[in-house]
């Protein structure tokens, strides 16, 4: 019983690093086989990009990767989800230091249009996400990640008491909609200045008109 219990700890401590060093090896494997995955499905597309060529991309095995996912669909949601995450934080950074809500919401506008011309928010979050996961669970995932958001926005236009007697919630969730339309018109439409002017004029006549009276 001595002897076990002076080497207990050190074998735990082993044991742990050990454990420690697998989970990292895991997660740089996934990480590579998402970072892999986006460039393909930017670049190819979901259809044309198989799951051999994300493994190969990857530098791991196709074993190695079902080990993490179970097929492409599943990548496809991960690296959705991933880029609906940077997209939050981006925004967020964008209208952190707006001194109203109005110049917030000027700064979220100017930073979502902007994300939308890249080649990868365009493709992966306007395009192919929706087909490939159905607008149900896309407009979930999406509402996940931007209704925390908008609805700290509607609360600060309520402290200033720029907005009516409204159900936040209902406000949030009718403005994520014309924000998600808004977004993929403007990637479809990469192009089209006027168009970007308008969705801005547009979204913000919307705030204007739940004014409180």
């Amino acid at each position: 019983m001595m002897g076990v219990s002076r080497g207990g700890p050190g074998l735990i401590i082993k044991v742990l690093s050990m454990k420690t060093l697998r989970e990292e090896h895991a997660q740089a494997t996934r990480d590579a086989i998402l970072l892999a995955a986006g460039k393909l499905f930017t670049s190819k597309g979901y259809d044309a990009s198989s799951i051999d060529e994300i493994a190969a991309a990857a530098r791991v095995t196709s074993g190695a990767l079902y080990h993490h996912f179970r097929n492409k669909r599943q990548i496809m949601r991960v690296v959705f989800e991933a880029l609906e995450a940077e997209l939050k934080e981006r925004i967020s950074a964008a209208a952190a230091g707006a001194k109203s809500a109005s110049e917030a919401m000027r700064l979220t506008l100017r930073a979502l249009f902007d994300a939308c011309l890249e080649d990868d928010i365009r493709s992966i979050v306007f395009e192919q996400a929706p087909r490939v996961l159905g607008w149900e669970e896309w407009r979930r995932i999406d509402a996940e990640h931007a209704m925390g958001l908008l609805l700290d926005l509607i609360s600060r236009l309520r402290k200033e008491r720029k907005i009516g007697t409204y159900d936040d919630n209902v406000v949030a969730v009718l403005f994520l909609a014309a924000l998600a339309e808004a977004g993929l018109q403007i990637a479809l439409n990469r192009n089209n200045a006027h168009l970007r002017r308008q969705c801005e004029r547009i979204l913000k006549a919307f705030l204007r008109g739940v004014e409180a009276r």
